[in-house]
C-alpha cells in the first residue's frame, strides 16, 4: 500500500528577500512554488508519500533564513487501497 499526501503552504518572506526564499525552498525535495507576491508571499505545495516527511518539511520552512512564517492552509492524503476500493464500488 502507497500513500500520497499533497499540502499547500503559505510562506511569507521578509521584504526584499522573496525570490531568495523561494529559490532555497525549490532545492528541498517535494517542494514546489506555484505563486511569487509582490509582497513577499509564496504559494508552496509539498509532496510526499509521509505525513511525518511533509510535517517535518514545512516545520523546516521556518528555519530558511529570511521565513517570517510558513502556514499550511490546504491537506489530502489518499492512499491505493482507498482509490482501490472507490473503483470497486
Amino acid at each position: 500500500m502507497s500513500e500520497f499526501n499533497i499540502c499547500g503552504v503559505l510562506v511569507h518572506a521578509k521584504p526584499g528577500h522573496a525570490l531568495q526564499v523561494s529559490q532555497q525552498l525549490e532545492k528541498i525535495p517535494g517542494v514546489e512554488i506555484h505563486s511569487l507576491t509582490d509582497d513577499n508571499r509564496m504559494v508552496v505545495t509539498v509532496e510526499s508519500e509521509t505525513r511525518r516527511v511533509i510535517g517535518d518539511t514545512i516545520s523546516g520552512f521556518n528555519k530558511v533564513e529570511n521565513v517570517l512564517s510558513a502556514s499550511m492552509v490546504y491537506q489530502y492524503s489518499d492512499t491505493d487501497t482507498d482509490t482501490e476500493q472507490e473503483m470497486s464500488a
